[in-house]
């Protein structure tokens, strides 16, 4: 049989396009999947820049400005650099839990983006329990830290695997029970009900009390400060991830920026009217006729309006870091059992309840005082210009009793090795030769390694020749550790002062300060 030329083009050219199809039905499945996590990456990313330059602004830094502009990318570098960091395993831990724990950290907190309206049609999977089905998921969490702990074989992660379960397990009832007069409904239907009566239909004014609670339980369930007690760096060195390197400790990192944003986004929807946007008697989507633009316009101004409002309550969790003191573990769970549960357990009868724990009043009354001061400290630190000293470009003075590196005039020791014994480390090494025909020692060599020295002094203040000064060089950093150990060629160079140096500018004189 013979098929003409025309045929088999047509043939080869169908076969081509079915394939195109396959490829392109194959492409179109994956879409929808890898748009929600890069969003979502996209949103972690954007938080840590966040904290990182309200903790600056805070503390009177500059914060991260190199990598990309304003310093946007900073985050990337630092998961790119765990990527390639070397994945470490305790060697009599077991590594199945050690290696699972991170994952279920990770993954339990992402199926709880899957009930999170960002518009009104736009929810991958509107359900009628989506505020507990993220509570049940979000205690799966914790099982991840404790499996991580207990396969580290190290008592510091066990202990902080221990407390991540008990703080879950303190607040979540709280968080469960606070929420539960709003959310016996689809999460859709509740940011209607609060759109009806504009900014006052927000919950938030009808259940205040309860906002703060779900506002202090969210902060527990997702570790932060001042409830950062399973990663205490002054007790359990890192807590859970004490064993950790790599790409592993990345995804706790992960975890823990994943688990603020999705607290933040239930916040906005279940008390700060979701997409929503009203101003008193002000409709904004009547007032500027987003209805009449399209469904794709308004989805997008609902996005927006979505990000913006949990970005900006971000804001609290991010400030209430550098605030609040960590909480002991007692304090922890006291506030947990003995006040948060009966609050929420009565919350529409709380104040005849509170009369009732007159002590608990009076305490929350001076507490909330002592935090309301603190918080206008630190905002008032935060419009304070940053008077951040950009080394090596410019330098402070430094003062007179400073001590830098330590000069040595070869000429006048005497190889008496006074500096020797007051060194409380014995650092210094002098060589030296005994002259029998004048009865006195030669120096042959003296050296001092500078990255061992403590820089207390002792030797310039006894030696009994002079022959050590301390001058004003701190600049002591090089490649090779080795280049620190000074001979007496590199001891005796003449000392370079520092008001002599090009580079340091004042801060008095600095441009920006004069300025104001």
């Amino acid at each position: 049989m013979i098929i003409d030329t025309p045929e088999v083009q047509d043939i080869n050219s169908f076969s081509r396009l079915e394939y195109l199809k396959e490829v392109y039905g194959m492409i179109w499945v994956l879409v929808p999947i890898f748009t929600p996590v890069l969003g979502i990456t996209i949103g972690v990313l954007a938080i840590v820049w966040l904290e990182r330059e309200i903790s600056a602004g805070i503390q009177q830094r500059i914060g991260p400005e190199y990598a990309g502009p304003l310093g946007i990318l900073q985050a990337l570098a630092d998961g790119t650099k765990l990527l390639f960091k070397e994945n470490l395993l305790p060697s009599r831990g077991d590594t199945r839990l050690f290696s699972i724990g991170p994952s279920i950290a990770v993954i339990s907190i992402l199926l709880s983006y899957l009930i999170i309206p960002f518009g009104s049609n736009l929810v991958l999977s509107d359900l009628n329990i989506g505020v507990f089905l993220w509570i049940a998921i979000s205690s799966i969490a914790p099982i991840g830290l404790l499996m991580s702990g207990y396969g580290s074989n190290n008592k510091y992660s066990f202990l902080g695997g221990l407390r991540a379960a008990a703080q879950s397990i303190s607040y979540e009832i709280p968080l469960t029970l606070c929420v539960l007069s709003i959310s016996l409904r689809a999460i859709l239907d509740i940011v209607e009900a609060q759109s009806k009566y504009g900014f006052w239909g927000w919950n938030l004014w009808r259940q205040p009390i309860g906002f703060i609670v779900f506002l202090i339980s969210s902060l527990a369930e997702c570790e932060r400060l001042p409830f950062d007690l399973p990663e205490a760096e002054e007790e359990l060195v890192a807590g859970y991830q004490t064993e950790y390197s790599g790409i592993k400790f990345g995804l706790f990192y992960v975890a823990s920026y994943l688990n603020l944003l999705v607290s933040s986004l239930f916040v906005t929807v279940l008390y700060l009217g979701g997409w929503d946007l009203s101003i008193p008697y002000i409709f904004v989507p009547e007032f500027f006729e987003i209805n009449k633009a399209g469904e794709v316009f308004g989805t997008t101004i609902g996005i927006f309006i979505t990000l913006a409002k949990t970005y900006l309550f971000l804001f609290i969790p991010i400030t209430t870091r550098w605030t609040l003191p960590r909480l002991r573990m007692d304090q922890l769970l006291n506030l947990g059992w003995k006040f948060l549960l009966p609050i929420s357990l009565d919350i529409h009868d709380m104040f005849p309840m509170v009369t009732g724990f007159m002590n608990y009043g009076q305490q929350t009354v001076r507490a909330a005082r002592y935090i309301g001061q603190s918080f206008m400290i630190t905002l008032s630190h935060a419009n304070r210009l940053p008077v951040t000293i950009q080394y090596p470009y410019e330098k402070l003075i430094t003062s007179e009793r400073f001590r830098g590196r330590i000069h040595f005039e070869f000429d006048k020791c005497i190889a008496c090795e006074v500096c020797v014994r007051v060194c409380p480390i014995d650092l210094p090494v002098v060589d030296w030769k005994l002259e029998t025909d004048i009865r006195k020692k030669q120096l042959l060599n003296y050296s001092i390694d500078f990255g061992i020295c403590i820089f207390c002094g002792n030797c310039v203040e006894y030696c009994p020749t002079n022959c050590l000064s301390m001058t004003e060089e701190y600049e002591l950093s090089t490649y090779d550790r080795h280049e620190l150990n000074y001979n007496q060629i590199s001891l005796g160079r003449l000392p370079m002062s520092v008001i002599d140096d090009y580079t340091i500018r004042t801060i008095l004189n600095s441009p920006q300060i004069t300025s104001e």
